[in-house]
């Protein structure tokens, strides 16, 4: 009986502390910085990186888009233009812009689309990434097929 008590008391202890743990905190760097207030916006430029937790987001410039009906600290969506690096876990998207909701946990790259994991790549021309669910969807356009190559050696 004790046991059941002692299993009981620990998962909701471990369940409780991974709902605490998340990591929500967006840190924003880059060559340079520019608010404005009136519009909810923060334009990032040069060398612009977003993290949050061990996902980062990387790109020429991100607009920072503020949840007008929250507070300022609180962070909607992020749209990444130029260069764009998106990583997480054991993947990495390349593309010419990026849309990431914040709150639904979700990410859109577009144009010239590439997403590496472990030994395997894919291209296309959009990629939806939906960060909750890990799971991922790669389009082509024009017609265009998507391509994807992995390598089935097994590495000892």
């Amino acid at each position: 009986m004790n046991n059941i008590i002692f299993k009981t008391i620990l998962f909701y202890f471990l369940v409780i502390f991974s709902l605490v743990s998340k990591n929500k905190e967006i840190e924003i760097t880059a060559t340079s910085m520019e608010w404005k207030k009136e519009e909810s916006i923060a334009i990032a430029t040069g060398d612009a990186k977003a993290i949050q937790g061990a996902t980062v987001l990387y790109a020429n410039k991100i607009i920072v888009f503020f949840d007008e009906e929250k507070d300022f600290n609180s962070i909607k969506k992020l749209d990444a233009s130029g260069n764009v690096k998106f990583i997480r876990e054991n993947q990495i998207a390349t593309g010419n812009n990026a849309v990431y909701f914040v709150e639904n946990e979700k990410i859109f790259i577009k144009g010239n689309v590439t997403l590496q994991r472990e030994d395997s790549m894919m291209l296309g021309d959009e990629l939806s990434i939906d960060l909750k669910t890990s799971s991922s969807k790669l389009t082509s356009k024009n017609n265009e097929k998507v391509k994807a190559k992995y390598n089935t050696e097994k590495v000892d």
